[in-house]
């Protein structure tokens, strides 16, 4: 199937953002200080994020915190809702690694009160078709739909529909990915025979038999194969799609195009890890998909940094847009699990914290300054606008740089203003490092923070 055009008027615009963590209202801080963003997001037509973490009031809440969690066990206030719609989005993409932080139970009050708040979510439901299935905006200017899925997810993530008598299960849509880790072959015919001589019950047949059908070598859950002739050494790995995962996603996606104006497709993807700075071929591959089978955009995020941008078929992918929120150090309940994995089964007299006098916020601060986002890098995006002509195609993509706050007060870091310019510079030019390798240009002006996207027009 082939794409068709966005029935949208003149000048339409749509933006976007990254992950939204957010653990308190914001709204009334940028009316204070960022007016500027603000006039931004709600001058749009439609305003779509990925909102990640759950929505509950522990004083109500009848749930509980999940075994497992996206790497922490995310929780925002019930004002958070009317904040977000106040800050103008529209539409919210719900599939992500913290869908299930807080359960089946906080995933459903989640939904409930970002419905409450009149905003339209995708990607998490009661059953799989109602997690895939998209969700619409009817704006004055055009009828804009969301399809939102996730490749990086916990155990119990995954919505299930419902058969004969067994009930449907609550959850996320997912596209599972089989990671085939890339050696060279004589790195291969090693672990070949590291497998071969384990004992037999290590090594069963039907494993032996599923090797040979797909040529790899499985040792310790872990499928290895041979690196392809003339390939760089430095790719790790691969990624493959769930056939039957994706298909459901793609027929979503056609509905989507068969019933609106307008059609977002979201996806939430950190492969191969929040490191990696260029999009994975199987990201490149979904995206060239779901705009065949009728997507105007893809919005990726994930790792919660920028990657970059790339034109097919016209449309705009935005393989990462980084943070829009990052106020993951500001959360104000830690769960005991998260405590007692990050610091004090491992060594508490190494951080010198103890739960017993430590707040949340002082803990939270210190995973921050010593874990994996301790750097500037996870506190700058930018905000796309995306303006259309009359007939459909795309007339100018303005890119705004925001900055999170990373030198601020902790009370205040992660929360998002337009950077300053030299900043908004820097950001602009890293962006177009990224996106150079996928054959999109960014010219910037340092003079007056302007610039260009293969003839798109872009600011700072």
């Amino acid at each position: 199937m082939s794409a068709t055009t966005p029935k949208v008027p003149v000048e339409y615009t749509a933006a976007f953002v990254g992950d939204i963590i957010i653990t308190q209202p914001i709204l009334q801080l940028l009316q204070r200080d960022s007016c500027d963003l603000l006039r931004i997001l709600r001058q749009a037509d439609l305003v779509v994020g990925n909102f990640e973490g759950s929505i509950i009031d522990l004083n109500t809440f009848t749930g509980h915190p999940a075994a497992q969690s996206g790497f922490g066990w995310l929780n925002s206030p019930p004002e958070v809702a009317a904040d977000l719609a106040g800050l103008g989005f529209h539409l919210l993409s719900r599939a992500n690694n913290h869908s299930t932080d807080w359960g089946h139970e906080g995933l459903r009050r989640t939904d409930d009160q970002l419905r409450a708040a009149g905003l339209g979510i995708a990607g998490t439901g009661s059953t799989l078709s109602a997690a895939r299935a998209p969700v619409t905006f009817d704006g004055a200017a055009a009828r804009a739909a969301l399809v939102s899925c996730t490749t990086t997810f916990e155990s119990d993530t995954p919505a299930e529909d419902p058969l004969g008598q067994v009930a449907g299960r609550p959850g996320a849509s997912t596209i599972g990915l089989n990671r085939v880790a890339l050696v060279s072959p004589e790195q291969l015919n090693q672990l070949r025979a590291i497998r071969d001589a384990q004992v037999p019950h290590l090594r069963p047949d039907i494993l032996l038999l599923v090797d040979q059908m797909l040529d790899v070598v499985t040792l310790f859950d872990q499928q290895y194969a041979a690196l392809p002739e003339g390939a760089e050494s430095c790719v790790d790995a691969i990624y493959r799609m769930d056939e039957q995962d994706l298909a459901g996603v793609l027929l979503n996606i056609r509905q989507a195009r068969q019933t609106a104006d307008y059609v977002v497709t979201a996806v939430h993807a950190h492969e191969p890890n929040n490191w990696a700075t260029q999009a994975p071929s199987f990201l490149r591959e979904l995206a060239r998909l779901a705009v065949a089978n009728g997507a105007d955009v893809v919005v990726g995020h994930g790792p919660h940094q920028l990657r970059g941008i790339e034109w097919i078929e016209g449309r705009p992918a935005f393989y990462s847009l980084g943070n829009f929120c990052f106020m993951d150090n500001a959360q104000p309940v830690v769960t005991r699990g998260e405590w007692e994995r990050r610091i004090w089964r491992l060594s508490p007299a190494w951080s010198g914290m103890d739960p017993r006098t430590t707040t949340p916020a002082e803990f939270l601060e210190w995973q921050r300054v010593n874990g994996v986002f301790g750097e500037s890098v996870w506190f700058e995006s930018v905000i796309p606008v995306v303006g259309y002509r009359a007939d459909g195609s795309v007339d100018r993509i303005l890119l705004h740089p925001i900055e999170l706050r990373y030198d601020g007060r902790d009370a205040e870091r992660g929360i998002p203003r337009l950077a300053p310019h030299d900043t908004a510079v820097r950001i602009l030019k890293r962006l177009a490092e990224l996106s150079e390798p996928l054959g999109t240009r960014i010219e910037i002006d340092e003079t007056t923070g302007q610039g260009m996207i293969d003839g798109v027009t872009v600011s700072a």
